[in-house]
């Protein structure tokens, strides 16, 4: 698998939200998986939402993605941060991208802890640039097997450490039409729970 986008969600671990049930699909990665197959980049997403941290982590060690993006917002940032010391730990070649509401004034600390690179701002157009970068082999591996980071300083909207130091670059002008976006893709996860689990 090269491309998994996923989100680190976990309703049973939300007592508040088991008293509503009324939880949301994680649209924001949908848009971005919907962007990226218009943009012919295969991707899967893994819906945390009915899941459980152990079956997230097999996931992950069955399927081995070249890149992660994860999303990332208030409420789900002490997990995302342990999901990405889990890939550090036994997945350290996966290239791990985080975006989200969170991550915009945190991202060198972010960044310092393990993911490799954080899009800030509207992730669509960004998260295609990148990848591409990293999947296509536009980002080059050096002989010590550190990878050169060149290749994506011209990627707006991303940030990254360069030799320890934060990197930031300009920021990504908003799409200013949006029927540029692409439909979310919900085919992508089990619509079936979220719509029974509103109707109980």
């Amino acid at each position: 698998m090269d491309i998994l986008l996923t989100h680190c969600y976990f309703l049973e671990d939300d007592e508040k939200e088991q008293k509503i049930m009324r939880p949301y699909p994680p649209l924001g990665i949908l848009y971005i998986s919907g962007y990226l197959e218009d943009q012919g980049i295969e991707n899967e997403v893994f819906d945390t939402t009915f899941s459980s941290k152990a079956a997230y982590r097999t996931y992950l060690l069955t399927h081995r993605p070249r890149v992660i993006g994860i999303y990332v917002n208030l409420m789900t940032k002490l997990n995302v941060l342990e999901a990405i010391r889990f890939v550090k730990e036994h997945l350290p070649d996966t290239v791990i991208i985080l975006g989200g509401p969170e991550v915009r004034y945190s991202a060198e600390n972010f960044l310092r802890y393990g993911a490799d690179y954080i899009v800030i701002g509207e992730g669509e157009e960004t998260m295609s640039e990148l990848v591409k970068c990293i999947v296509m082999e536009a980002v080059l591996e050096d002989g010590a097997g550190e990878r050169t980071i060149e290749t994506v300083v011209d990627i707006p909207g991303i940030a990254f450490l360069k030799q320890g130091n934060f990197v930031q670059t300009a920021e990504r002008q908003k799409i200013k039409d949006l029927n540029e976006l692409s439909i979310p893709n919900r085919k992508k996860i089990n619509m079936r729970q979220y719509l029974d689990l509103w109707k109980k």
